[in-house]
């Protein structure tokens, strides 16, 4: 039985295609409230920048500065790129960014799910709440079961995307792709003892690389916004949004199985260039 996973992204206007998008003010959802990374985007989106001529609509590797939005903008891109993560401001000691590197068709994840679970606190009274110890097992864990050249990756939008409205929250299932390799675990440099042993070494980021565009599928909403009739046949809503929650989760072979027989039919529908 082979492990598939859920991979959340941040919306972008023009396909993840590893590009600032093309129109950085109209995309709100980048910014919302269930966007990914948390409000990441919404605290360091820099739309001066975004907007000024040789970056608007650019390659990011051609860029000096590196967007917030770096864990998503790469899943369907072609070029290398640079991430990034600023440490938690609780640290409070002399805990460096991080920066490492993002091949193409890559994106940045996290099981926070397994970092919350009843059996990684702490006996009620202890320091800390939570055992960073054991939130590295459950974290090993989590990425071990991955398989690459036989693991898939669906991507999928949570609430915030153009698709939800009002009272309507949808989530959005983006495209799937076979996992060509698991990033290596990244841990913080300069770290103090006492975060080190309250929190422990853990970024809380790991790249997921694929085979796309050879063994994957991307819809292309960016290219249909505005032709509704278009949209309406390949939209991809999940039936059962339960493998699409906490940036990342453990698919079983029978669920990604419908996954793919949905994202099949859809594919029929998506109008040849």
């Amino acid at each position: 039985m082979t492990t598939h996973i859920s991979a959340r992204l941040a919306w972008h206007d023009s396909g993840w295609n590893g590009r600032i998008c093309k129109n950085p003010q109209a995309n709100t959802y980048c910014v919302g409230q269930y966007s990914f990374p948390a409000d990441t985007i919404a605290k360091h989106r820099d739309l001066k920048w975004e907007t000024t001529g040789g970056v608007l609509g650019e390659r990011i590797s051609k860029q000096t500065a590196i967007p917030p939005c770096i864990m998503s903008v790469n899943a369907f891109g072609t070029d290398e790129l640079r991430a990034w993560n600023a440490p938690p401001k609780w640290f409070n000691d002399t805990t460096e960014t991080k920066q490492w590197h993002l091949p193409p068709a890559t994106i940045v994840t996290w099981p926070y799910e397994e970092m919350y679970r009843d059996e990684v606190v702490n006996p009620e009274g202890t320091t800390p709440r939570f055992n960073p110890n054991k939130r590295r097992e459950f974290m090993r864990a989590f990425f071990s079961d991955i398989a690459p050249d036989r693991s898939l990756i669906f991507y999928y939008a949570n609430f915030s995307n153009p698709f939800s409205e009002n009272d309507q929250l949808r989530y959005v299932v983006v495209g799937v792709s076979r996992i060509k390799a698991v990033g290596e675990e990244l841990l913080w440099t300069n770290q103090s003892p006492k975060a080190l042993e309250r929190y422990g070494p853990m970024v809380w980021f790991r790249n997921i690389t694929s085979y796309y565009p050879d063994q994957g599928l991307r819809l292309p909403y960016h290219l249909y916004l505005d032709k509704p009739e278009i949209l309406e046949r390949i939209l991809f809503v999940p039936d059962n949004p339960r493998n699409f929650k906490f940036a990342t989760r453990r698919i079983s072979d029978d669920g990604a199985l419908g996954l793919i027989e949905r994202l099949r039919e859809i594919g029929c529908c998506i109008p040849k260039p």
